[in-house]
């Protein structure tokens, strides 16, 4: 039957370095799902099972170019999410996102 995941927000942290990448909402973006998809695939799910995201962003006057970034990784229809404008996050970040995911059974295991 599969498990659901549920992803803390990620940010946009470079694994190798451990440091905020704080560039363009654009390439926060990038790197906060690029954070996503390896989470996923560590806990044998993908963008394709995603059920449920949130999306947290500093300036609402970017929501279409962060908008743009998040659905490029999904295959359509996208799932449930919501969008919300905040004052700030942790770092200096102006993205964060967390998720829930389905965990499909791993082949031979049901």
């Amino acid at each position: 039957m599969g498990d659901l995941v549920f992803i803390t927000g990620q940010m946009p942290t470079v694994p190798e370095t451990n440091e905020m990448l704080l560039g363009t909402f654009t390439e926060q973006t990038h790197r906060v799902m690029q954070n996503l998809a390896i989470v996923l695939e560590e806990v044998g799910s993908s963008f394709e099972h995603v059920v449920q995201s949130r999306v947290f962003i500093t300036n609402m006057g970017h929501f279409d170019e962060v908008n743009r970034v998040y659905a490029s990784y999904f295959p359509q229809p996208l799932p449930t999410r919501t969008c919300i404008g905040v004052t700030g996050l942790a770092g200096g970040a102006d993205v964060e996102v967390d998720m829930i995911a389905w965990i499909p059974p791993s082949e031979g295991n049901p």
